[in-house]
C-alpha cells in the first residue's frame, strides 16, 4: 500500500483482490473504506492528511487538490478544515476537501467539494505527488469561499505567516481573475492581513476587536520596560490605551506552562500594561467579548500616561 506522508493512498477493492489481499481482510478492522470500492490501512496517523488523501483517490484525471487541504499538504497545518482539536472545539466541524476539476469532469463523493476550473500550469504545484494548487491560487480560493470576512483573514493570515504566499501576489491573482465568485470578500480581506498572527484564534480575536473599535493593533508584539529588559510578546497590542490581549488555547492549559504565563502576566502589569485573557469559550460569544474589550480600554485610557513604564520597541523614545 502507498504511503504518502504520514498516510494510505486508498485503493480500488478490485486491484488490491488482484495483489492477494483477501476479501476477508478487507472486511477486517486492519483496513478501512472510505468510499465505495475503496480501501486503505484502518492505521491512521494524521487524521486530517488521511482526509485529504482519500479524496485524491477518487479525484478525476487532471484534478487538483485546493483550498485548506492544498494549504495543510503544503505545511500550513492551522489551517486543517475544521478537523484540528483546536477547530474542533469551537464547533466548526466538517469542510470538505476542495477538488478543483477539469470542465466537463465530476466527483460526487462524500467529504469532497468540486469546483471546476481551467487552472494554468503556474497555479499548480507537486506536493508529495499529489498536485495542488499554488500559494496565490490557494489563497484565492480559500479567501473567497470562506463563509465570512473573518473566515477569510484566518485563511489568509495562516498563508501569509507560514510565507506560502503574501499579500501582494494575492491581490495580484485577484486582479487577473476579478470577475469570479466571493472576490468581493477577498478584497476586503486583503488590507486586513497581518503574516504576524501565528494562529486562527489570534486572526478571529484580532477581528472581534476590530469590531469593538481597536482596529490600530500590534500583533505579537515585544514589551520591554523603561531600561530595556525584555518582558514578553504579546499576541495583540492597543499601544495608546496599554492593553494587551491574550489567546489561550491547549497551549496554556498545561500547568508549567500556566505558571510561566503567570510570572509574565505579573511583569506586564508591573509596569502599567492591562492584560486581557481570551479563551476559546470567550470567542464564540463575540457581542460578550467586545463590551469586555471595550470597558477594558476605557478603563486603560483612563490610566495617567505617567504611569506606564513599558515600551514595544527596546529603542523607543
Amino acid at each position: 500500500m502507498e504511503y504518502i506522508g504520514r498516510g494510505f493512498m486508498p485503493r480500488r477493492r478490485m486491484d488490491l483482490l488482484a495483489t492477494g489481499v483477501t476479501r476477508a481482510q478487507l472486511e477486517s478492522g486492519s483496513w478501512s473504506s472510505p468510499h465505495f470500492g475503496y480501501h486503505r490501512s484502518a492505521q491512521v496517523r494524521d487524521p486530517v492528511r488521511q482526509r485529504i488523501l482519500d479524496a485524491v483517490a477518487v479525484m478525476p484525471y487532471g484534478g487538483v487538490v485546493g483550498g485548506w487541504a492544498s494549504a495543510y499538504l503544503q505545511g500550513v497545518t492551522v489551517l486543517d478544515g475544521g478537523w484540528g482539536s483546536a477547530i474542533a472545539a469551537q464547533g466548526r466541524l466538517g469542510e470538505p476537501v476542495l477538488v478543483a476539476i477539469p470542465p466537463n469532469t465530476v466527483v460526487n463523493r462524500p467529504g469532497i467539494r468540486s469546483l471546476r476550473a481551467a487552472l494554468e500550469p503556474e497555479d499548480v504545484v507537486q506536493v508529495a505527488g499529489v498536485p495542488c494548487t499554488a500559494g496565490a491560487r490557494t489563497a484565492y480560493d480559500l479567501m473567497r469561499f470562506a463563509p465570512d470576512l473573518t473566515e477569510a483573514v484566518v485563511a489568509g493570515d495562516g498563508l501569509v505567516h507560514a510565507g506560502l504566499v503574501d499579500a501582494t501576489a494575492i491581490a495580484a491573482y485577484e486582479a487577473a481573475h476579478s470577475r469570479r465568485r466571493g472576490v468581493r470578500q477577498l478584497r476586503d480581506a486583503l488590507p486586513l492581513l497581518n503574516g504576524r498572527a501565528a494562529s486562527p484564534p489570534e486572526s478571529r480575536l484580532r477581528m472581534i476587536c476590530r469590531a469593538a473599535g481597536l482596529t490600530q493593533l500590534l500583533v505579537n508584539a515585544p514589551v520591554y520596560d523603561l531600561d530595556g529588559r525584555f518582558l514578553g510578546i504579546v499576541d495583540l497590542l492597543e499601544s495608546f490605551g496599554g492593553l494587551a490581549l491574550e489567546y489561550d488555547g491547549e497551549y496554556h492549559w498545561d500547568l508549567g506552562q500556566q505558571t510561566r504565563d503567570n510570572y509574565r502576566e505579573e511583569g506586564l502589569e508591573r509596569t502599567g500594561l492591562t492584560v486581557l485573557r481570551v479563551t476559546a469559550l470567550d470567542l464564540r460569544n463575540p457581542p460578550a467579548l467586545i463590551t469586555r474589550i471595550q470597558e477594558a480600554h476605557r478603563a486603560c485610557l483612563a490610566t495617567p500616561i505617567a504611569s506606564r513604564r513599558w515600551l514595544h520597541h527596546p529603542h523607543a523614545a
